[in-house]
């Protein structure tokens, strides 16, 4: 497909608040793979204390509105937006304030650029937004979720006439995984014909660095499973239930148990921190678990090319892009047979699936891995090929080409 001169205008309640802000960081990818085929991308997202309201991320222009006074701008970029909602009435009152601030700056834009796709990521608030906007302004509208939307929507059953009314209003849905897609067709509020599954891309990090990782660290297939660490097992998350990253602990204190000296190196932070410290305290595996906190993306590849297996118990999980993150750094991967992570593991193929919350399980597939270097090596091999096919920036920029083009020849 030819390099096409759209304009483009994405809506995102979460987006970098710098080049290196992991959070939110996939847009910003997306965005930049489409502006590698000729499109114009402009952005508009949250203002946030100490954010300029208009700034510039390569090509890409993001306008930020306000919502509030600085000091309570407080809804984004500061975890999970429908959960701080449901926090206080204070919160819910700031939020109708935030999509009234966020419609208007989405039609103001709407008006200076004339593009020709509206494209909002997640369904709310983004999406609700878009589609007002797209009644006002007759620009077609597409819809990306992520994952947390629609875990709302499992929890909030209020909110499905609502989404019905948005998922009905875009002319294209796009779901980050097979998952994501099954649940919006069983949970009835889109018309499958419109769904389409397109994976988020990868970091262009771990791909640009992908060869130099393998030069001088996989110089074989195992040689970083054979390193003086190749005991450590590595999880990047942020830290909340839904990861369950204690039960990760547990599974450390059964390989412990069995004699094998495992360590465990955790990076991200969150909520359950304090808790899953403790956690570690109560198994007297402590002294085996070190906490990192958050750490800038530019930092991980190293920590994921020196771990022998990365692990992530997640339940329902989006789609994991950590996953594809520790493949293309040579490390094989053990993830939960739930969500979106079956579409990057194949157990026994590109990593290993056990099921939610099962310590032993999860034990005795680290074990394996550990024992059987051959195997994690071609568990590696596989799924490195697949991340390199399924999640590059341009084939993926290629799809969302497609997917426009079929909505303004009026095809969706």
């Amino acid at each position: 497909m030819n390099h096409v001169d759209w304009r483009v205008l994405m809506l995102a309640h979460v987006f970098p608040r710098a080049p290196t802000d992991p959070m939110g960081a996939f847009v910003l990818h997306l965005a930049d793979a489409l502006v590698a085929r000729g499109m114009r991308i402009e952005v508009v997202a949250p203002h946030a204390a100490s954010l300029a309201d208009t700034e510039t991320f390569g090509t890409v222009r993001v306008h930020r509105f306000r919502y509030a006074p600085a000091r309570w701008e407080r809804l984004a970029y500061t975890g999970v937006m429908h959960e701080l909602v449901a926090r206080s009435i204070v919160n819910k009152i700031l939020f109708v304030v935030f999509l009234f601030a966020f419609l208007i700056e989405t039609l103001h834009r709407s008006v200076s650029t004339r593009p020709h796709i509206l494209h909002a990521h997640w369904w709310m608030p983004g999406g609700f937004v878009g589609a007002l906007a797209s009644c006002a302004t007759r620009v077609p509208l597409v819809v990306t979720t992520h994952g947390t939307d629609i875990e709302m929507l499992r929890r909030a059953r209020w909110a499905m006439p609502l989404a019905r009314w948005v998922f009905a209003r875009a002319r294209a849905i796009v779901c980050v995984s097979t998952y994501l897609r099954e649940q919006l067709l069983t949970l009835r509020v889109a018309d499958a014909a419109r769904v389409h599954v397109v994976p988020q891309p990868v970091h262009p990090l771990f791909r640009d660095l992908r060869l130099e990782i393998r030069d001088c660290n996989l110089h074989s297939p195992i040689s970083n499973l054979q390193s003086p660490i190749s005991n450590l097992i590595l999880t990047v998350a942020r830290l909340t239930k839904q990861k369950s990253i204690d039960t990760l602990i547990d599974a450390l204190a059964i390989l412990r148990a069995r004699g094998c000296e495992a360590r465990l190196k955790i990076i991200g932070d969150g909520p359950e921190r304090a808790a899953l410290e403790q956690h570690a305290r109560d198994l007297n595996v402590h002294e085996c678990v070190e906490f990192l906190g958050a750490l800038p993306q530019a930092e991980l590849p190293a920590h994921y090319a020196r771990a022998a297996v990365f692990a992530l118990p997640s339940i329902r999980e989006g789609v994991g892009l950590v996953f594809a993150e520790a493949l293309l750094c040579g490390t094989p991967i053990i993830g939960t047979a739930s969500g979106g992570v079956t579409d990057i593991i194949r157990d026994g193929e590109t990593g290993l699936l056990v099921p939610e919350r099962d310590a032993r399980a999860l034990a005795d597939a680290i074990e394996r891995v550990l024992r059987d270097r051959a195997f994690a090596a071609r568990l590696v091999a596989n799924g490195a090929a697949l991340v390199r096919e399924r999640f590059a920036p341009e084939r993926i920029a290629a799809q969302y080409s497609q997917i426009y083009q079929s909505v303004i020849d009026n095809r969706l």
